[in-house]
């Protein structure tokens, strides 16, 4: 079998059309991720807790939207990082993000964590090329 598809391609090259056979292979689409999988994974189970916990009156929520900015680079590479503060007087309890409009590989979610230290939630991204629309993301933080 595998000797038959090398001669058919083979065959094709002759005909001056390889190209176009062999194209979708060779012309793989880039493998940018919004969102980190294990971060995805992350922030889908917070989402789910965020869900629970938002109607209860024990704790306060906080929504903000926030545009993406780079704040350093190294080379054609930007990185930053979004923090949302805890209201005065709370500990952040758990939080999770939404992505909207973002180019396709204009921005990568590494990571996306309460920090106690900091009292906030805070997610860091790159910017791979700083190119395109880094969309907006909107943050739901739940405190106590």
């Amino acid at each position: 079998m595998r000797n038959r598809s090398l001669r058919v391609a083979a065959g094709l090259a002759g005909l001056g059309i390889a190209g176009a056979a062999l194209a979708p292979a060779a012309q793989a689409a880039p493998r940018c991720q919004s969102v980190l999988p294990a971060v995805a994974k992350e922030n889908a189970a917070a989402g789910r807790l965020v869900r629970r916990l938002i109607s209860t009156t024990a704790f306060t929520p906080v929504e903000r939207t926030v545009t993406p900015k780079i704040t350093r680079t190294v080379g054609f590479v930007g990185y930053g990082s979004i923090v949302v503060p805890a209201p005065r007087g709370t500990t952040p309890v758990v939080g999770s993000f939404r992505l909207r409009g973002a180019d396709r590989c204009a921005i990568t979610i590494t990571a996306a964590q309460v920090v106690l230290r900091r009292n906030a939630y805070v997610i860091d991204f790159i910017a791979p090329g700083e190119q395109g629309d880094p969309g907006r993301v909107t943050v739901t933080l739940i405190s106590v």
